[in-house]
């Protein structure tokens, strides 16, 4: 592996996404750096709800991830909310439901690194 070559699989296309969106880059990248940042305590409150078996909640706040990721095209993050967000309804068992959220905590801490990255 070269030394320029990022570890990070997560990549998005900040031009295409941005002119699908009709957003200059810069502001583009700026919800993205937005979305990093709200994802942290979202995922917390999403833990805290299916720890106490609430699915109302947990569906509430896996519906708002999924319509954010799936708006900004940060598609690793949409498959794995939309995977728990099935599981819930269905509903799953809760040893399941914890495969797929340690599943989204995974995607997400990509998607923080690499929008860390932007910011820099």
């Amino acid at each position: 592996m070269s030394e320029n070559q990022n570890t990070n699989v997560f990549q998005l296309d900040i031009e295409k996404v941005s002119q699908e969106l009709r957003v200059r880059p810069e502001i583009f990248k700026r919800l993205v750096i937005s979305f990093s940042k709200t994802i942290v305590e979202k995922m917390q409150t999403l833990e805290q709800s299916l720890n106490q078996d609430d699915a109302v909640k947990a569906r509430a706040i896996l519906h708002e991830l999924k319509g954010t990721s799936g708006n900004l095209r940060v598609q690793p993050v949409y498959e794995a909310v939309d995977i728990l967000h099935v599981a819930v309804k269905v509903p799953e068992p809760k040893e399941k439901l914890q495969q797929y959220l340690a599943a989204l905590k995974s995607r997400c801490q990509e998607f923080i690194d690499y929008a860390g990255h932007l910011s820099s």
